[in-house]
């Protein structure tokens, strides 16, 4: 059956009825539009009573599509309007977008931007250490000035009231980068436009590498005492200590790793940079299997209580450290020990019984031999019989050319 459609007053418009939907106490109405465009009839539909369209309406829609015809304008059809229309729309709803993004405060960008990506690419203490320096230093400094009104002399004037506070060259580094990297995540979400307030300014400079190492009664007090106190915390310095891993590496480590029967370790590097492995002493085996006794169908070797992926080293150890006098009136930060100056004593160990850098440096993970070359002093007989060989030299030729 045709459909049937009905005239309005207005010229050039009319509508027809849904069978059975109503609008109101009428049946709901179609209207459209008919017009000449290029010398061709032409009939587009406007739209439903229901949607808030009416004979009127649509009337204005024509005489605006006649008007642009006559004008020679682009916009000479319904469909042309509305997707001019829907251009100006997208343009205003971006340039508010755009214009709420440029009034963000720092601390909001923090809040809602910055740290719900952050928890996707960094680990959680990287993550906790970024919170805490940013509440200390960059929160009431800066935190409610907008983000693109950020210049170089404000974090330099964070950086002066630290210094001005005694805090070291690393504490300086690492707001400098926090700052640095909130203005590079929020120009990549157009949230900023142009240069970088970190880029030029100089960040400070010091030797931070740890340099302490234990000597082999400091170690074994330790290891005494820890395995005492806590059976996990015993088990992390043991691997620690012999094979050089890292705190995260021991945490991630799991069973599936563990070669018994060739007694090595496949350590897997979460970003994928350089995976390596490491070697059973006998102290790494006896925890290994004492743990592989108990642990059942565990899948990490090293995991929290409630079972997951621990985040950070124990507690108790630090609690050990001071307890028995390891950091008893240290002051310089690289002298402390911590849990990595285990796997800094496990390089420095090698080191002093003569093996290579370069060896050192595949066991311990490092991506270039510069960081290694730390240890080369303490090598220091090495050195002396490489010197000793080119002794008497100039004898040898003194009697060749005589």
């Amino acid at each position: 059956m045709a459909v049937q459609w009905i005239k309005t007053s207005f010229l050039g418009v009319r509508y027809r009825q849904h069978k059975t939907r109503k609008h109101g106490v009428n049946f709901d109405r179609c209207y459209s539009i008919r017009y000449k465009l290029d010398g061709k009839d032409k009939e587009e539909v406007v739209g439903w009573s229901s949607e808030g369209i009416t004979a009127e309406k649509a009337y204005k829609l024509l005489s605006e599509i006649r008007e642009n015809i006559r004008k020679g304008l682009p916009e000479n059809s319904l469909a042309s309007i509305r997707a001019a229309r829907e251009k100006i729309q997208e343009e205003e709803a971006y340039n508010k977008e755009q214009e709420t993004k440029f009034s963000t405060t720092i601390d909001d960008f923090w809040n809602n931007v910055y740290i719900h990506k952050s928890k996707i690419s960094k680990g959680a203490a990287t993550l906790r250490g970024e919170i805490l320096t940013y509440g200390k230093w960059i929160k009431n400094s800066i935190g409610m000035m907008k983000i693109r009104d950020i210049r170089q002399y404000h974090v330099e004037n964070i950086i002066l009231e630290a210094s001005n506070q005694g805090k070291s060259p690393q504490t300086i580094r690492h707001i400098i980068a926090i700052i640095s990297q909130i203005w590079n995540m929020a120009l990549a979400n157009e949230f900023v436009d142009g240069n970088n307030p970190c880029s030029k300014i100089k960040k400070p400079q010091k030797d931070a590498r740890r340099m302490r190492f234990l000597s082999p009664n400091e170690a074994c007090l330790l290891l005494k005492r820890l395995k005492e106190r806590s059976r996990d915390a015993y088990g992390e310095a043991v691997l620690s200590l012999f094979s050089g891993l890292r705190a995260g590496e021991i945490h991630n480590l799991k069973w599936s790793d563990i070669d018994f029967e060739r007694k090595i370790i496949f350590i897997r590097d979460p970003k994928n940079k350089k995976s390596r492995y490491a070697y059973f002493t006998p102290e790494i085996e006896d925890v290994l299997i004492d743990r592989s006794r108990e642990q059942g169908e565990q899948d990490l070797v090293f995991p929290s209580r409630i079972g997951g992926t621990r985040v950070a080293v124990s507690a108790v150890f630090k609690r050990v450290v001071e307890e028995v006098g390891l950091n008893s009136g240290i002051t310089d930060s690289r002298q402390k020990v911590v849990f990595h100056t285990l796997r800094h004593t496990f390089a420095s160990w090698l080191v002093q019984k003569g093996t290579p850098l370069y060896t050192v440096a595949e066991l311990m993970g490092h991506t270039s031999l510069a960081m290694t070359t730390r240890y080369a002093h303490l090598a220091p007989d090495n050195m002396r019989q490489a010197v000793d060989s080119i002794s008497g030299m100039l004898n040898i030729t003194e009697s060749k050319i005589g």
